[in-house]
């Protein structure tokens, strides 16, 4: 008669209201958060919301900087532009890296993960969608072997995929064309994989991310006058 309820911990808790409220907008980019304050309002230990700030940090939504402290993610045009002008270069490498490397299982993990992206998409679930679509990118980094590539690109990546979402209000129409961008590139790098065409993928990966680059300013960062 009813549905099973959830378990959630505390930590889990925190982390959804913190996200929730970076999403709304309540807590601005660049915004600092302090831990001690956070602990007081929710009425937790502040390890517990140092835990929860870890946790949103792996999902792109903080940056935590060691000595200075915790800030919602915020980038600049010139951030986002400098960062795809690395993951131009670096991304295709490991994508041309995981080609060769990919088991079978590692394909249907793969396809799973192209399939739970499409059902996101068709119900415009543009959290899920941007969450399974960085999941797949992760997949292929993590295939790629190299573990120094896999590090870099979760370092400077996972922050623009948090902005997608926390800026999804400024141009909805623009990030719902990214979404059926990224559909299309799933489903090239994936017969790419299938058969083991490891230039393909990479020059695949390339142009997909040149092509993100030019939308910059259009769909994602809005230029915002220098005070």
């Amino acid at each position: 008669m009813f549905e099973r309820i959830e378990p959630i911990s505390k930590k889990t808790r925190v982390v959804r209201l913190l996200r929730d409220a970076i999403l709304s907008g309540a807590i601005k980019g660049g915004e600092p958060i302090v831990e001690a304050k956070l602990a007081q309002q929710f009425g937790v230990g502040q390890g517990l919301v140092r835990e929860a700030l870890i946790e949103l940090e792996h999902y792109g939504f903080v940056q935590r900087t060691p000595f200075t402290g915790t800030t919602v993610t915020s980038l600049s045009l010139e951030d986002a532009q400098q960062i795809f002008e690395v993951r131009i270069e670096l991304e295709p490498l490991a994508f041309h890296l995981a080609v060769m490397r990919a088991s079978e299982e590692d394909l249907e993990g793969l396809r799973e993960l192209i399939d739970k992206t499409k059902q996101e998409a068709k119900s415009e679930d543009l959290e899920g969608f941007f969450e399974s679509h960085l999941s797949f990118r992760n997949k292929v980094w993590e295939l790629s072997g190299n573990r120094y590539v896999q590090q870099a690109l979760e370092r400077i990546v996972i922050p623009l995929y948090a902005l997608y979402l926390i800026r999804r209000s400024y141009n909805r129409e623009g990030i719902l064309q990214t979404i059926v961008d990224c559909l299309d590139h799933q489903e090239k790098i994936f017969d790419a994989f299938q058969r083991r065409d490891a230039e393909t993928a990479r020059q695949v990966a390339r142009e997909f991310l040149i092509k993100m680059k030019e939308y910059l300013g259009t769909r994602l960062v809005p230029e915002v006058p220098e005070s």
